[in-house]
């Protein structure tokens, strides 16, 4: 496997943007948004910063989470009032348990492994308060445009694509790996972030530890 920090940094180095960018996603979970006035919501995998932008712009402190430097330095300068903190999905989260009440993972949790994105789903309902919602974007099984079916299959719909490795769920597979959450929200849809359509998976959980 490559190194997936020096992937990511490379990405985000060579990324030209003035100012992120982002869909609106998050406009329908407002309410849900709204439990976390007094909280920082994370952002975890936030990329550029666009779901970052978009909460601090209605006033939400936000801690902004990635693996790559290059994304959070670039993060930095285009949203000043969002908090960064550098983490790798793979390990302990660096956050107290029970001290989120909104955590927001958008395209970030279909890299890895069943087993390992079972347990990740465990750490953020450690770092989540009970009855604290999970808002989270991966990608779907029609994802055509962007790699489904493509490369060496290592586990169903988990694919390792020259050095990468990617993951697509179908419906079933949302439902397996939030047994252990109530599935307030769970939407098959397309965003129109990228130059061709993407499909993929919109959900919000509550933690129901």
């Amino acid at each position: 496997m490559k190194d997936g920090n020096q992937y990511w940094n490379h990405i985000y180095t060579d990324l030209e943007l003035s100012r992120p960018e982002y869909d609106e996603w998050l406009i329908k979970h407002e309410s849900i948004l709204e439990g976390s006035r007094n909280i920082p919501i994370i952002d975890l995998g936030c990329g550029a910063g666009g779901d970052s932008l978009f909460l601090t712009e209605r006033g939400y402190r936000v801690i902004a989470c990635d693996w790559s430097e290059e994304a959070l330095s670039k993060l930095q300068l285009h949203i000043p009032l969002a908090e960064t903190c550098k983490v790798d999905l793979r390990e302990e989260l660096p956050f107290l348990s029970d001290s989120a009440q909104v955590i927001i993972a958008d395209l970030s949790l279909h890299y890895f492994s069943w087993k390992k994105t079972e347990l990740i789903l465990q750490e953020l309902q450690r770092v989540l308060l009970p009855g604290g919602h999970l808002l989270c974007r991966v990608n779907s099984i029609h994802d055509i445009h962007f790699g489904a079916g493509e490369g060496i299959e290592i586990e169903p719909n988990y694919y390792e694509q020259n050095g990468q490795y990617k993951r697509f769920f179908d419906k079933d597979q949302v439902i397996q790996l939030f047994k252990r959450w109530s599935l307030v929200y769970y939407l098959e849809t397309t965003m129109n972030r990228y130059h061709k359509p993407k499909r993929l998976w919109e959900i919000a959980a509550v933690n129901q530890k």
